[in-house]
């Protein structure tokens, strides 16, 4: 996969964490982009499931149309008297 080369701005006491997260696994070189790749597809995933929640939640309120059967009473749907 191409990857492309971004400036960020970042509190210094996240960017400390990450760089002493990054000491404690032995982890080299990429460490960072590898984090901040990883972190963006999880937001980005969570925005699309959201996304996707809000518009189940509009078509369960807007509802479906079923056709219109009118009855009365319940001895309509059956030959009973």
């Amino acid at each position: 996969m191409e990857t492309k080369t971004v400036t960020i701005n970042m509190e210094k006491e996240v960017l400390d964490k990450l760089r002493k997260l990054a000491l404690k696994q032995k982890q080299k070189k990429g460490f960072l982009g590898k984090t901040m790749t990883e972190a963006t597809k999880r937001y980005l995933e969570e925005e699309e499931q959201e996304e996707i929640r809000k518009r189940a939640l509009q078509r369960l309120r807007k509802g479906y149309h079923m056709g219109q059967i009118l009855i009365k009473h319940r001895s309509e749907l059956y030959d009973r008297k």
